[in-house]
């Protein structure tokens, strides 16, 4: 079997069924399987995955155990030389399966390949970042990377992105130019990750503590110390549809998403670099927070209402306290 095709789904009943029908249009010419783990879906994606794709190998789970859960009881069924994670919020490209197989055959020092990952209108979505660092937190929580929205700043950050000594910087400003050969990076964005069998034979699996984001980043950084490459492919490219449904702040996602940042700092980098990006993370967000009350009384709008209350919840989560907000259907 030259690769199995792993894909997480939760309630994507109607992108999946895109999905399943890109592979089937696109991949040609290499022996495949498919394998759904669905995440206790309520939407009626289990139905429609047995009545319109017999021919996927499809996992039941009880419980919503997270992204890397639901990937690892895949990848235990898996048989392929090679091992895709692929979101069912994709659709593949023609012969991108096949470009990314024969550049791993030819460069056996690669673990890990990533795609051109394009938004719905054909443009440049966000493929690579750099391993997380203390110094990237404090951009993020305080939003500096709205500073890239002017222009000429843009211009002056690109310009300088590597020569300033800041690999997080440089990692990610290669998603503003134009990369028209592979090209090692750090990290590759998990919703289109080629995996050679041997990264996993040799580190193991996704890492089940984190429920949703992060995995991927230490994956790949689990992967880096024991030596692979992680490569960014421009030649094979798929549509991933982040982000349309809303662009508002979600609670779960929120909460997720700083609860799994605490936990790859304590992993990797130990207790104090915990300690310092919990400490950015609750100084972070009560700024913001201080923010949203100020124009409570003009705007009067329920959702500033709604972000006060997920930054509060999430200042507890970085102060320590368990927020148990999430309904996973444990």
């Amino acid at each position: 079997m030259d690769i199995s095709i792993i894909i997480v789904n939760y309630n994507t009943e109607d992108l999946l069924r895109n999905c399943l029908n890109s592979i089937k249009e696109t991949v040609e010419n290499v022996e495949y399987e498919v394998i759904v783990t669905d995440n206790d879906s309520k939407d009626g994606s289990v139905k429609m995955m047995k009545n319109e794709f017999p021919w996927v190998k499809l996992i039941e789970s009880k419980v919503n155990g997270g992204f890397a859960y639901a990937n690892n009881l895949a990848i235990k069924q898996s048989s392929g030389k090679y091992i895709f994670l692929l979101n069912s919020d994709t659709v593949l490209l023609k012969d991108v399966i096949e470009k990314m197989i024969k550049y791993m055959n030819e460069n056996k020092v690669v673990g890990l390949l990533g795609p051109k990952l394009l938004n719905r209108d054909m443009t440049h979505q966000t493929s690579v970042s750099g391993f997380p660092t203390f110094k990237r937190e404090f951009y993020h929580i305080y939003k500096l990377k709205n500073i890239l929205k002017i222009p000429l700043l843009k211009k002056v950050i690109l310009g300088m992105s590597g020569k300033i000594g800041s690999k997080d910087v440089e990692q990610y400003m290669m998603n503003f130019k134009k990369i028209d050969q592979p090209r090692e990076v750090q990290v590759l964005v998990g919703a289109a990750l080629l995996v050679r069998r041997e990264v996993i034979d040799k580190i193991g699996m996704l890492d089940e503590r984190y429920f949703m984001y992060y995995e991927e980043i230490d994956f790949c950084y689990q992967a880096s110390k024991a030596g692979f490459k992680a490569v960014y492919y421009p030649h094979g490219e798929i549509i991933h549809y982040i982000g349309q449904s809303s662009n508002k702040i979600k609670d779960i996602t929120f909460y997720e998403r700083y609860k799994s940042m605490i936990k790859y700092f304590r992993k990797n980098h130990g207790k104090f670099k915990e300690i310092l990006v919990r400490i950015n993370l609750v100084f972070g967000l009560t700024f913001r927070m201080i923010g949203n009350i100020i124009l409570l009384p003009f705007k009067r709008d329920r959702y500033i209402l709604s972000i006060i209350k997920i930054y509060f919840n999430t200042i507890k989560i970085g102060l320590g306290f368990d927020v148990n907000t999430l309904k996973r259907g444990e």
